[in-house]
């Protein structure tokens, strides 16, 4: 009985001691050091969660701008060289972050064009959430619209308010626009010139006018964008959106 007991304690012993294995975060080791900074306004204004703004005549709040990036490469301006980086996928949420990572290049000077998408492949842009990785940026869900839409690769969140209103804590509606079918993925090609210092960043700047996103769209008439292939008035929408996009997302020389 003495060696039962003993040997109970030197187990709880044992098991006191125990350390927990440390558990290293896939996106610690994400090494990419070009980004793109994005600088946000909405008429001339550094964007806020907590700004009202006016619309094509609707009284608005922004929530989230998420945004997703994939596929970069860096292709020499003789065609011959081709960089790629295995950390292809950012997916941020604008308004609450100025930074998304883009590639990974060494050390070195570039003159060619930097490619990527705004945007995803087939593959990923249908695979649901609980299904990926705990690191992938996708996996937390907010961008999710289900098996048949899949993630959206652009979601503008906002809520619309009365005219009247003094306080503007209670939305009369809210509003949430979508770019996420395949055909609506935006490729941007940037001609650049830099070089890549050791253990050195890379930023790439954007001034993004977020009210020229609304040209042709207004909130409280649409209060949801699908990007739905088989409705031609909401995918109309989308393309709109898609195209104000497309011609705002540019890299500051």
């Amino acid at each position: 009985m003495r060696k039962l007991v003993l040997c109970m304690v030197l187990g709880m012993l044992f098991s006191a001691c125990e350390k927990a294995i440390p558990i290293v975060d896939p996106t610690a080791l994400d090494d990419r050091n070009i980004y793109v900074r994005a600088y946000k306004y909405f008429n001339g204004d550094l964007i806020d969660t907590s700004k009202v703004f006016e619309i094509n005549g609707d009284i608005i709040k922004m929530d989230h701008i998420y945004i997703t990036l994939s596929g970069a490469e860096f292709v020499s301006q003789d065609n011959q060289d081709t960089t790629r980086t295995e950390s292809d996928l950012t997916m941020v949420d604008l308004l609450t972050t100025s930074e998304v990572k883009l590639a990974q290049l060494p050390s070195g000077s570039y003159n060619g064009r930097l490619n990527y998408h705004i945007g995803l492949d087939s593959a990923r842009a249908h695979t649901s959430p609980e299904n990926l990785e705990a690191s992938n940026p996708l996996a937390s869900g907010v961008v999710w619209g289900g098996p048949d839409l899949g993630h959206s690769f652009f979601q503008m969140e906002g809520r619309v308010f009365d005219a009247l209103d003094t306080v503007f804590t209670t939305p009369k509606s809210t509003f949430t626009w979508r770019i996420a079918s395949q055909l609506l993925v935006i490729n941007p090609s940037e001609k650049r010139n830099f070089s890549v210092g050791s253990n050195l960043d890379v930023y790439f700047v954007i001034n993004l006018d977020v009210d020229k996103l609304f040209l042709g769209l207004q909130p409280s008439q649409m209060p949801e964008i699908f990007s739905d292939p088989t409705s031609s008035a909401d995918l109309t929408q989308a393309i709109i959106l898609r195209n104000n996009l497309e011609s705002e997302f540019i890299f500051k020389l």
